[in-house]
């Protein structure tokens, strides 16, 4: 088994300390460190809204600096990620369709900071009726510097099941695990429409929309998770790149969806994603750090900035992930 040697650690931690943002740093410190939660969330903060709503390029694909669904998802991936271990850790009772889920960690976050507690009201309130889900971003993302997928596309008068689960089944998670921020009944209704919308769709969708559903999956309530794994199941295979070939192209890796052994999915990726832990450790860069393998070809300089985020991203995701299955 091929690890990560100590000089490459070390030079990934010299670019994230001396390239990488506050808030990646603030992670780095948290999660291999002497950093605290406050120290991580005092950094996220800086990226929150009046609203509730995160904005100010924390994806860096974004750069408006108001408030989106979408982007606020984001901010909420580092807020969920704080717990140690995972919040969401699962007592699992076989292999694949018997699956018991169980909580077995206090938050660290818990519902009751102001910042989770605003976020959740803010997706409350973006929740949109008459198209039944979230608008990504609004049209205000044109306004502002941003990549090319995030060209805006009037809803109209609905979205699609596509739509609906991009950032919808991820926000759907959340408001599931800070429930006591939410109100119970919008919650049971969005998750509802989750389950719906996952029914609607082939095994192979769109990998994004299937990434939020398995985000949806690791934070549901035990009905919810059992609904939706034998279909993640099939469908992780079809979306996933599976080789060395298939990771030099921009695309989604089984670490994606398997990020620890914890996950849901690591099994089911088991051989795929020890090939791709090897994969990362060969491809690192001089400097320490991973890049991201993708362009905007618009707004040159801006994306000269989010290239050096991704990659203070990046590099954080890939130590984790090492971390996680041992390789360091």
């Amino acid at each position: 088994m091929t690890l990560l040697l100590t000089s490459a650690f070390d030079r990934a931690a010299e670019f994230i300390a001396t390239s990488a943002r506050p808030l990646e740093r603030a992670q780095f410190e948290y999660h291999f460190g002497s950093g605290t939660v406050a120290s991580v969330l005092k950094e996220l903060g800086k990226f929150q809204n009046e609203d509730g709503g995160f904005g100010h390029g924390v994806e860096p694909d974004v750069r408006m600096p108001h408030s989106s669904p979408f982007v606020s998802s984001v901010a909420f991936q580092v807020i969920e990620e704080l717990s140690v271990p995972s919040s969401h850790q699962m007592v699992r009772d076989g292999i694949t369709s018997s699956v018991a889920f169980q909580v077995i960690e206090e938050l660290s976050v818990p519902s009751s900071h102001q910042m989770v507690r605003d976020g959740i009201t803010y997706f409350e309130r973006t929740y949109d009726e008459s198209i039944v889900g979230w608008d990504p971003t609004g049209p205000g993302v044109d306004e502002h510097a941003h990549a090319p997928w995030w060209n805006y596309t009037p809803v109209g008068v609905g979205l699609t099941a596509l739509q609906r689960s991009n950032p919808g089944a991820e926000i759907t998670g959340y408001l599931h695990l800070y429930n006591d921020s939410a109100t119970d009944g919008f919650v049971q209704k969005v998750i509802k429409s989750a389950l719906e919308t996952f029914d609607e769709l082939p095994d192979g969708m769109e990998v994004h929309s299937m990434l939020c559903f398995a985000r949806l999956a690791e934070m549901a309530p035990a009905h919810v998770g059992e609904r939706l794994l034998p279909g993640l199941h099939r469908g992780v295979h079809l979306v996933t790149g599976r080789s060395a070939d298939d990771w030099k192209a921009y695309g989604v890796r089984p670490l994606s969806f398997a990020e620890n052994p914890e996950s849901l999915l690591a099994r089911e990726l088991g051989d795929a994603i020890q090939a791709q832990l090897d994969f990362e450790i060969d491809s690192q860069s001089e400097d320490g750090s991973w890049k991201p393998n993708w362009a905007w070809g618009q707004y040159e300089d801006d994306w000269a900035l989010a290239k050096i985020e991704w990659s203070g991203y990046l590099t954080l995701r890939n130590l984790l992930a090492l971390k996680a299955w041992g390789r360091i």
